[in-house]
């Protein structure tokens, strides 16, 4: 059984860079360290009474935050604890995606349900997850006291009945509630395949049995208080052999080809290319604002190479664009529109970057980095510095 303490030891697993940057640590404390132990001091004094919740709007959503730090870490180990015990494992995006192309390359006569849940962490009842885990008498007393705090101040102070996003628990907690649904389709014979990565699902059945499927699937997720997303742009229904759609950061195409297995253009999808573009722009103005071109140059990097998140003895675990979309089946060709966006904003006057300063950041290539699968080196330190600029895009 895992142990559910919260020491020094179970902390340091679960702070990242980026948590250092979020509440701005080496300002506060000079190094992680000493934050580590101002949380455990705190967490020894007080307890785990938690202050009220922060709400923001963020894209068009609310999202919650914690007040304080500590209580923040309180809640990522919470949510480390529940993911050991429950054995709560995200699906493997890039698993899905390699299974979802082999479907579609099949010139047989399947059908194509590609549909999202409509606000699922707002939809799910906290109270039902809440039940389930109290029920099951697995849980920790000091966990089960921050998630019923949690859920008090949710319906008390912000008349919410969800999961809060925002929050490190809520996916793990709707991991586990929708892991009724998995299983609903996967012991539906008429469904072929399927697939669900967190909210997102796609199913592949015969076209004489597309009814019965679409049937089972909208009254599953009724069952468990849930509703499909009618928005277009997240919807795919139709035959396999001429399919256009996006699904997990990829626009995907396929074409008919008669005799032969289809063909499935795979490429970066504009929502990804935009959100690049995006951070671009966000590392431009704060550098017109505090100059820095070290910096600078590093977040640019930081975009386009590959990063070593973890190293292991069968190969490091990598992260960036190159790895992050290795099915793509245009060699990255799209990514020339990311290098010509970098060039037209770097020469943008109000930027206000030196003939030298441009000319040193235009070496830069998307394309190229990921063609190449270059991988930078960023220190932990460094990492958080770069991401700070981000924290909301």
């Amino acid at each position: 059984m895992l142990k559910q303490v919260f020491n020094r030891e179970q902390l340091s697993k679960v702070v990242a860079p980026t948590d250092v940057s979020r509440w701005d640590l080496l300002s506060m404390f000079g190094n992680v360290d000493a934050a580590l132990d101002q949380t455990i001091y705190h967490w020894e004094k007080n307890g785990f009474d938690l202050l009220p919740l922060d709400n923001k709007i963020i894209k068009g959503k609310v999202v919650y935050t914690p007040s304080r730090f500590e209580d923040f870490f309180a809640i990522k180990l919470v949510d480390r604890f529940l993911r050991k015990i429950y054995k709560v494992r995200q699906s493997d995006r890039n698993l899905i995606v390699k299974r979802v192309i082999t479907f579609l390359k099949d010139s047989g006569d399947y059908y194509v349900i590609r549909v999202d849940i409509k606000k699922c962490y707002e939809s799910i009842s906290f109270d039902d997850v809440l039940y389930k885990i109290k029920d099951d008498l697995i849980l920790s007393p000091e966990c089960v006291k921050i998630l019923s705090d949690i859920n008090h101040q949710l319906k008390s102070i912000f008349c919410f009945s969800g999961l809060p996003r925002g929050l490190s628990i809520s996916p793990t907690l709707a991991e586990l509630y929708l892991e009724e649904f998995d299983k609903k389709m996967a012991e539906n014979r008429d469904v072929i395949f399927s697939s669900r990565y967190v909210d997102d699902i796609i199913l592949i059945t015969t076209d004489s049995k597309k009814e019965s499927v679409k049937e089972c699937l909208k009254s599953t997720l009724s069952d468990l208080g849930l509703e499909l997303n009618n928005n277009c742009n997240k919807r795919f229904l139709g035959s396999s052999s001429n399919a256009e759609f996006d699904y997990l950061g990829y626009s995907i195409k396929v074409t008919p080809k008669r005799r032969n297995a289809n063909q499935v253009s795979v490429k970066i999808s504009e929502s990804k290319l935009n959100k690049i573009k995006s951070r671009i722009a966000m590392s431009l103005y704060e550098n017109s604002k505090k100059k820095d071109i070290g910096l600078l140059k590093r977040r640019i990097e930081f975009l386009s190479l590959l990063k070593t998140v973890k190293k292991g003895k069968n190969g490091d675990l990598l992260a960036g664009i190159a790895h992050n979309y290795q099915y793509s089946t245009d060699g990255f060709e799209c990514l020339k529109s990311i290098d010509g966006f970098l060039i037209n904003q770097l020469e943008n006057p109000r930027f206000g970057l030196a003939a030298k300063e441009i000319r040193k950041i235009k070496k830069i290539s998307f394309y190229g980095n990921a063609v190449k699968r270059n991988v930078g080196n960023f220190s932990r330190k460094k990492t958080t510095k770069i991401m700070r600029v981000w924290k909301n895009g």
